[in-house]
């Protein structure tokens, strides 16, 4: 009798997701985005707005709640009704790193959250004061076999970008310093500054410094070259496959969300960012269009989290 009733209420809740799938939105839903506006979850949240209100006629609207690298917006998801009404433009990190690094978070993003696309990857870029004699890779590795003490740069502790200079570093034998700033948008001025060596930033950030003749572009860490720097070697074809990084933005929505409107929503995404106009806006700043079905979402967060939580771990890294 208890297998009986079991099945009838899986039977039950998949009709009634169904149901409200089939009205879902009726009314406005906030994103929230966990960074200052301005960056690349701000450049993305607003192609996704848009197409999400375009395609499923209820308006969408961004809102901004920055603060511990994410995870105050993620702790806001974590505890809002799982309707759909409120989702997440969740960034590589909360959901991949920021579990490892913060040891008091208040939710765990591996069950807080029902994963439902990603949006868009990024490469990260391989740069280096202008001041640096060097222009490759190959004189890089060269220079700091001499030059060890190089200090280098990141957007913030646990970012993508640091983890990843972190593994350079100990792959090199670079013994200098690391420099964290809050965000590209104060590195940004230290690197044209000279105040670091060397460092990864996303590619809006490195195209800036490159129009300005602060930086050398030495590689993008993609398995391909980026269309925005023809000329800059993917990290892959230097042949440090195991330093290829993807970063990526995704949609998220709180467990236990009904698996229809989570489908019903990626559903409209893929639609959107399938679509010309997405690559138009979002190729020229070095971010791809990257949609992916619920489940494929959920496999790609696991393997991530595996793998730069171990990085987290053997590198010894906590938030400050």
């Amino acid at each position: 009798m208890r297998l009986g009733a079991a099945i009838m209420m899986t039977i039950w809740l998949a009709l009634a997701g169904g149901a409200v799938a089939d009205t879902y939105p009726a009314r406005t839903v906030r994103v929230l985005t966990g960074y200052p506006p301005g960056g690349a979850a701000d450049v993305i949240g607003r192609v996704l707005v848009d197409a999400l209100t375009a395609s499923l006629g209820q308006p969408f609207y961004l809102e901004g709640k920055p603060g511990a690298a994410g995870n105050l917006a993620g702790d806001i998801l974590a505890n809002a009704p799982p309707d759909g009404y409120t989702l997440y433009l969740a960034g590589f990190g909360v959901v991949t790193i920021n579990h490892a690094l913060y040891g008091n978070m208040s939710y765990d993003p591996a069950t807080a959250f029902a994963p439902i696309t990603l949006l868009a990857r990024l490469p990260l870029v391989l740069e280096v004061s202008a001041k640096l004699p060097v222009t490759s890779y190959q004189d890089f590795v060269a220079y700091v076999a001499k030059h060890p003490r190089l200090n280098y740069g990141s957007p913030g502790i646990g970012t993508p970008a640091h983890l990843t200079a972190t593994r350079l570093a100990a792959k090199l034998g670079i013994q200098g310093a690391h420099v964290p700033y809050r965000g590209s948008g104060f590195l940004t001025p230290a690197m044209m500054k000279g105040e670091v060596d060397w460092g990864f930033d996303v590619p809006n950030a490195a195209l800036t410094l490159l129009s300005a003749n602060a930086i050398k572009a030495l590689a993008v860490t993609s398995r391909t070259r980026s269309p925005i720097f023809p000329d800059v070697p993917s990290i892959a074809e230097l042949g440090q496959a195991d330093l290829v990084v993807e970063p990526w933005f995704a949609l998220v929505a709180p467990a236990r969300t009904p698996r229809a409107i989570v489908e019903r929503i990626a559903g409209a995404v893929g639609e959107a960012f399938g679509a010309p106009e997405a690559a138009a806006r979002l190729r020229p700043l070095g971010y791809e269009p990257s949609p992916t079905s619920p489940d494929e979402t959920a496999a790609i967060f696991a393997a991530d989290r595996a793998r730069w939580s171990a990085v987290v771990v053997e590198h010894h890294i906590k938030a400050e």
